[in-house]
């Protein structure tokens, strides 16, 4: 139990007060003269460093990154209903990815436009109905006694599994009001113990032992359970060839013989049973019952019951407590288990399968170290062999090699962040937040060009705190993702070959002088002969403390475009 300690002061006092209790580092701002009361106990109140950035879906992004690199909770303070609306598009993020965060804003009236409308005439706006579909739990507080109060149970909300964002709305009254007491103790989340009961344990620890080919589904909540060692023990004990959820690299090491690939990437049939653990289902993976059509049995094991047989029919669900129910399944293993000559066989067929892929992407990196512009598997490829084994990777691609890098979970591997809400601007705010939460890693945020354009001014906030981040530009001027789906949908853009508005270079945009006067350093790279000595540098700057941009130059892979298309539609002088 905490230990409790009554304190009194202003509203903003108390809160930051419980923020301290709380053990929060870090309260990500866009500052508003609204919340004058919050922020005048930074004067008051030690413990909390804040960090300005200079939108509010950056102040949100990086409390994402930050509750992803440090396994807790965050804390962001936006600017009353306004900036609520601003960074909506991050805080869907946030609540896909199911992050730990507490979100608070002002408010100063909610039946109306209040001083920007004296008569009170015009109709009015609900800030809460703004979050209502993009947070776990949502409250206002009027009263600055319930400060604390709310804020704990804020914490504790966002904590306990399911995990995700809420959003307290302070009225401006309470954060000023004066020589209010209130109680300061930290919050703790629940403690999720459920575990399957000793038969549905039985049943899935026989249905793994006697399939002839299984399947491994690994999603996200493995990792938010901080269950990755139970999760490699299951797989290794049964011999499961494994799979992530859709661009979910982060959730089992990829150098692991039984790594597979990414949902979307391996067959959809030929399998007996199907394990889902901690797998969000989602219809960016398709929402179809004929997904493993052919399995005579699909289990789904996770926290959120609401993510489980949602876009595909499940034989066996079970809610409860990931980690702690892989740990009763693994304790069924016995090591006779392995001598099984269907687990001996299938284990020798994965080693067999790997160090055939890994031939393969060798032959390939190297089959592409000549291509102009750079090709981006070969610029993965090499920032998987250049860049630090430590690396914190931030990633905000979608059509990049992803996939050549190394993820795991060993700190002498790569670790990796990135949301699957599909919100772009994304990249550099969570970068920031991840080189706070982990100050001795090196971070490096892997962007396409056009998501840059949306969360630029980040650049800024990395200079004026001195964070160390190495940004790798992949830049096809393009926006590459709309331009591949436009042709998969077809009609006349694919028959013509031309892709309205995907083409982002007239003018060309300058990312190194984009940086550079935000006050980063970096350079431009158009040779593949010259990336491995560019990516070191980026290094060295890291090494010594100084954030660094790369500028590469990639071509474009898949549909092509008429990249003059727009010239027609443009005004004539």
């Amino acid at each position: 139990m905490g230990k409790k300690k009554t304190v009194v002061g202003t509203g903003g006092e108390l809160l930051m007060h419980q923020l301290v209790a709380q053990g929060v580092e870090y309260a990500f701002t866009n500052t508003g003269s609204a919340e004058a009361g919050f922020f005048d106990a930074f004067l008051t109140v030690p413990g909390v460093q804040p960090i300005l950035l200079l939108n509010e879906a950056l102040v949100l992004s990086a409390a994402d990154g930050y509750a992803k690199a440090a396994g807790k909770p965050s804390f962001v303070n936006v600017h009353l209903a306004a900036g609520t609306r601003q960074g909506s598009g991050q805080l869907f993020n946030s609540y896909f990815d199911g992050t730990p965060m507490v979100v608070t804003a002002a408010m100063r009236d909610n039946g109306s436009f209040g001083d920007h409308n004296t008569l009170g005439a015009a109709s009015g706006y609900a800030q809460m109905n703004t979050v209502q579909d993009v947070t776990k739990a949502r409250w206002e507080v009027n009263d600055a006694r319930g400060i604390p109060m709310a804020t704990r149970r804020a914490f504790k909300e966002a904590m306990s599994m399911p995990s995700g964002p809420v959003y307290l709305a302070f009225g401006s009254p309470a954060l000023d009001a004066k020589g209010v007491e209130g109680t300061i103790v930290a919050a703790r989340p629940l403690e999720m113990a459920q575990i399957p009961v000793e038969s549905t344990v039985s049943k899935i620890h026989d249905a793994l032992l006697n399939a002839e080919k299984p399947l491994l589904m690994v999603g996200p909540d493995v990792k938010a359970a901080g269950a990755q060692r139970e999760i490699l023990e299951l797989s290794e004990h049964y011999s499961l060839p494994t799979a992530v959820g859709f661009f979910d690299y982060g959730s089992f090491p990829q150098k692991h013989p039984n790594f597979i690939g990414m949902i979307d990437t391996i067959p959809q049939d030929g399998y007996d049973v199907v394990i889902c653990v901690g797998y969000r289902q989602n219809t960016r993976s398709g929402p179809s019952d004929d997904r493993w059509a052919d399995a005579d049995t699909i289990i789904a094991l996770g926290h959120d019951p609401a993510m489980m047989g949602s876009t595909f029919a499940v034989d066996l669900d079970v809610w409860g407590n990931v980690r702690h129910s892989l740990s009763a399944i693994n304790g069924l293993w016995k090591p006779d288990h392995a001598n099984l000559s269907h687990i001996q066989k299938r284990k020798q067929a994965l080693v067999t399968q790997a160090k055939a892929r890994a031939v393969k992407e060798d032959d390939r990196a190297s089959s592409l170290s000549g291509s102009k512009p750079i090709h981006p598997d070969y610029l993965g490829t090499m920032m998987g062999r250049t860049l630090a084994e430590n690396t914190m990777l931030v990633s905000e691609n979608f059509r990049a090699a992803d996939h050549l890098m190394p993820f795991g979970y060993d700190d002498n591997e790569w670790s990796y962040v990135r949301t699957y809400g599909g919100s772009l601007g994304y990249g550099p705010g969570s970068a920031i937040g991840a080189q706070l939460a982990t100050p001795d890693r090196p971070v490096t945020l892997s962007i396409g060009d056009g998501s840059v354009m949306y969360s630029s001014s980040g650049f800024w906030t990395m200079a004026r705190y001195s964070l160390p981040i190495l940004t790798v530009v992949w830049n096809n001027m393009q926006y590459q993702t709309v331009r591949t789906n436009f042709a998969a949908w077809g009609g006349n853009m694919k028959d013509q070959n031309k892709y309205p508005e995907t083409f982002l270079g007239d003018p060309e945009i300058d990312f190194v002088m984009l940086a550079k006067a935000q006050g980063i350093d970096g350079m431009r790279v158009d040779e593949p002969g010259d990336l491995e000595a560019a990516l070191k540098r980026g290094a060295d700057a890291q090494a010594v403390g100084e954030p660094f941009l790369l500028d590469v130059k990639i071509t474009n892979v898949g549909a092509g475009s008429d990249q003059n298309w727009y010239m027609q539609h443009a005004p004539k002088s």
